[in-house]
């Protein structure tokens, strides 16, 4: 990593970033693009658990998360219209950083920013959906694939490679 990329940091996402993020997930996610308006209300919905990565004004990466219910992403590009009052989870939604970005420390980073924010609401447990090959980036942040013959039906939107993640953040792991 050079020294321009290290001025690249996590801030939080306000909905002005919202065009940026949409942008950057027609590129990193062009197979399974999502509405505007659906990335739009996750950051409505759970501003404390979306981030935009910045380096001199421009943002080159996103993460939006929220709580949620283990073992039941949701569907992928479908509004939630509100957090369920039985979440029991963090769901890290979805992680996109622009190629030039990758490898850069940025979504280990962001992943430790997550653990500590659902830690400090109370959360046991982060879960997420790995996509497009994602799975060992995952595994090296503290995710384990979790198998349940109830989450296929869910998954079939997401890809062929998708896999239902979680971390245990109550355990001794504290990456």
């Amino acid at each position: 990593m050079n020294a321009t990329d290290r001025l690249a940091d996590w801030r939080p996402a306000i909905l002005t970033d919202v065009d940026a993020i949409y942008g950057i997930q027609c590129i990193v996610h062009a197979e399974y693009p999502e509405a505007r308006e659906v990335l739009l209300e996750r950051l409505e919905l759970c501003p404390a658990g979306c981030f935009v990565l910045e380096k001199g004004g421009v943002v080159s990466g996103y993460v939006l998360s929220h709580p949620w219910r283990r073992l039941s992403p949701p569907p992928i590009d479908t509004r939630l219209g509100a957090i369920p009052a039985g979440a029991d989870s963090w769901y890290l939604h979805d992680l996109a950083l622009l190629p030039g970005t990758r490898g850069s420390g940025a979504g280990a980073k962001v992943a430790t920013l997550l653990a500590e924010r659902a830690r400090r609401d109370g959360y046991q447990t982060l879960a997420l959906v790995s996509v497009n090959g994602s799975q060992g980036f995952w595994e090296r942040q503290g995710f384990s694939v979790h198998q349940d013959e109830t989450l296929a039906a869910k998954l079939s939107g997401y890809g062929n490679e998708a896999v239902y993640m979680e971390r245990d953040l109550a355990g001794a792991d504290r990456r």
